[in-house]
């Protein structure tokens, strides 16, 4: 039995250590692409890998970075009026982190059901935009994180 534990120690050991100690992975192709975010072919793709198809009338944009996501997504919340539904596995920490942390609350304050599905991992301990819709929402907001779940024995 002590050699069966030996053993078992021994492989999770190994395989933390080589999680831990690979350097990162680095691309070496370029993936070229296709066909742009105009092309009629990007639709039915993004149907099928999405599952249900893009819905006539809804706007597809490319962009690169946060700089040009970051503030389509805060205008989206802001305006929200019924629901939002926010999940992300990384969740930022400093200014960027705190302008999410303020529309969700302010939007859960104004009775917007608000939903917020953040990974455990990819957010590390910054949490606050949890605490902070949880204590304000008036309309079946709820903002959770994969831990939490486990730590109450639920899974919603």
């Amino acid at each position: 039995m002590a050699i069966l534990l030996a053993i078992v120690a021994a492989v999770f050991v190994t395989v933390i250590v080589m999680n831990l100690s690979t350097g990162e992975k680095k691309i070496k192709r370029t993936i070229t692409s296709l066909y742009g975010t105009d092309d009629p072919q990007f639709v039915r793709a993004m149907g099928s890998l999405l599952g249900p198809a893009l819905l006539p009338g809804n706007e597809v944009r490319q962009m690169l970075n946060g700089d040009e996501i970051f503030p389509s997504m805060l205008e989206a919340i802001r305006g929200a009026k019924t629901s939002i539904t926010f999940e992300t596995f990384i969740y930022w920490s400093g200014q960027i982190g705190e302008q999410f942390s303020e529309a969700l609350t302010e939007r859960a304050r104004q009775g917007v059901s608000v939903h917020v599905l953040l990974d455990w991992v990819g957010t590390g301990k910054n949490r606050q935009v949890l605490h902070r819709v949880n204590g304000e929402s008036r309309r079946g907001s709820r903002a959770l994180s994969p831990s939490s779940l486990v730590q109450r024995g639920t899974a919603e």
